[in-house]
């Protein structure tokens, strides 16, 4: 019976240590596989990153490259012209029953989307639509614009039948009736009266005044240089003010030599305007009605008619 006991002891040890033999053998085969799991892991990772890597770079570094580009095309080229330019023209006109010859001054830079002011500048007898060309005012207006001075356009219409009798000519019709409104709407203008001037030397003075005077809502600046006073346009100035105001009347600058044959009737129109409160400047210069002498003083005349505008005009 011991014997027996002894075996029994013996086998269950046997079957014990087999048990632990097997079993470490699973659990070093499960070890095993969990230590290379994590082996696996980490060869992998870095693929994945390092393939990551490079095809993000670029596209981070296109983003830059896009935003200058289009800054760039973007940017207006700044204009470089310092001389503006002049067009001849044939227009319409209804009132003279034939086209009206016309020179127009267009500033450096000029904008079809602009606004600007317009000079009407008028020759007097044996002269033409180059007249006030030649004693200089584009090159004066050329050199102010560089400077500073707000662009305008100039028009220079030729009023080719200048010996006709003034009561009976047509051409001022022609300038409000046709000349005006084709202009404004051919030309980037801006057509308040404050932005529409008109002068005039000689014959060409004259008409100034008579148009001023009659359409005193039309223009915001008057000047006449040995201008030709023509008959009954003195009597608008009180015509006027039965229905407007001192404030109402234009801008006006006048001027003559002490020389000048017509002087007396030149004289008689500043009276009149002093004698119903509006005062105009009014200078006498030494010398007579010659082109030398509005040439001398050409720069002074395109200063006042310039000094209307001493900024630009913003859009409508």
């Amino acid at each position: 019976m011991k014997q027996l006991a002894q075996r029994k002891v013996l086998n269950t040890i046997t079957c014990i240590t087999v048990a632990l033999l097997i079993g470490g053998c699973a659990l070093s085969s499960s070890l095993s596989r969990l230590s290379t799991t994590p082996t696996l892991l980490m060869t992998h990772t870095p693929e994945a990153s390092s393939t990551a890597t490079p095809t993000a770079t670029p596209t981070e570094t296109a983003t830059p490259t896009i935003t200058p580009t289009a800054t760039a095309t973007a940017t207006a080229t700044p204009c470089t012209e310092t001389a503006g330019t002049v067009e001849k023209v044939s227009i319409p006109s209804a009132a003279l029953g034939v086209p009206l010859p016309v020179s127009i001054y267009l500033p450096p830079c000029y904008d079809p989307s602009g606004n600007y002011p317009v000079l009407y500048l008028l020759h007097g007898q044996g002269m033409d639509d180059t007249y006030w060309i030649s004693l200089g005012v584009t090159g004066i207006a050329d050199r102010a614009i560089d400077q500073g001075q707000t662009p305008f356009i100039m028009v220079f219409p030729f009023e080719e039948r200048n010996l006709d009798d003034n009561s009976t000519s047509k051409f001022p019709d022609a300038i409000i009736d046709d000349l005006i409104p084709w202009v404004d709407s051919n030309y980037a203008t801006c057509t308040q009266k404050v932005c529409r001037a008109v002068g005039g030397i000689s014959r060409g003075g004259g008409w100034a005044i008579k148009l001023a005077m009659r359409y005193i809502d039309l223009f915001g600046t008057l000047g006449g240089h040995s201008y030709g006073l023509m008959f009954n346009d003195s009597n608008w100035v009180q015509k006027q003010l039965e229905s407007h105001t001192i404030d109402d009347f234009p801008r006006i600058y006048l001027d003559r030599g002490e020389q000048d044959s017509l002087a007396p009737d030149i004289d008689y129109f500043v009276k009149v305007l002093l004698a119903n409160g509006i005062r105009p400047i009014f200078h006498i210069y030494p010398g007579g009605h010659t082109r030398s002498y509005w040439r001398t003083h050409v720069q002074e005349y395109m200063d006042f008619y310039m000094d209307a505008w001493p900024e630009p005009f913003p859009q409508p």
